[in-house]
């Protein structure tokens, strides 16, 4: 990835993998102002905003593969970065994916949904953020020294491990809870928590591919 072209589409994959950020710290926000603060029309606004910045990651994703496509790269270079981009578009999907679905939710069903339950939901999400930090810093070590990506994978594993053990006590909080809402939204509400919980799985694919890239070149 030594050439000019490639060198330049990943310096756009850097500022894709910060907008990219800004989503999943967008929607966490969205998350604390809905069960926390308890303000539909706030959070509606934020989980908006959500979309309109993965909307922003897609137009940049169409850039960076039309840099690409026009650059005098090799058919092997070319695949990797455009499945590079399409991996880090894939976690901002995920993101609208829960903010788009979670503003149909009543509100009743987080009034009946226990403390515990909450908590626990916005822990996974701080922990998703936690996890979305290594993103840009994965996407500049490729493009720079190449020292810290195996470290800084190692840690988006560590993160996505610990969003999928507080998703299974997700599931077993809401299992004993007693919800009087109706069918649909119960599964609705349990749509919105497992792409909530495919975030993280996502900057992990984004991880484990730059892995790859590292072997590669």
């Amino acid at each position: 990835m030594k050439r000019e072209t490639a060198v330049n589409a990943l310096e756009k994959s850097v500022k894709h993998a910060k907008i990219v950020q800004e989503c999943i710290k967008t929607l966490d926000i969205g998350l604390q102002v809905l069960l926390h603060e308890k303000n539909p029309e706030k959070s509606h606004d934020l989980f908006h905003k959500v979309d309109n910045l993965e909307r922003d990651a897609d137009d940049l994703r169409r850039e960076i593969q039309k840099d690409v496509s026009s650059g005098e790269l090799n058919p092997s270079v070319r695949q990797n970065l455009s499945h590079l981009v399409k991996r880090m578009d894939d976690v901002a999907n995920c993101c609208t994916g829960v903010a788009r679905r979670i503003n149909t939710i009543p509100i009743k069903f987080w009034e009946e949904s226990s403390k515990e339950t909450i908590d626990t939901i916005l822990e996974m999400m701080k922990t998703t953020v936690e996890c979305g930090q290594f993103l840009d810093k994965l996407v500049l070590d490729l493009l720079e020294e190449r020292e810290n990506i195996k470290e800084f994978s190692r840690k988006v594993n560590e993160f996505e491990h610990a969003v999928d053990l507080l998703n299974i006590k997700l599931r077993k909080g809401l299992q004993e809870t007693e919800y009087t809402v109706n069918s649909f939204t119960i599964f609705t509400a349990g749509n919105v928590f497992d792409i909530l919980e495919a975030i993280s799985d996502a900057i992990e694919a984004v991880a484990d591919y730059i892995l790859v890239l590292l072997t590669n070149y």
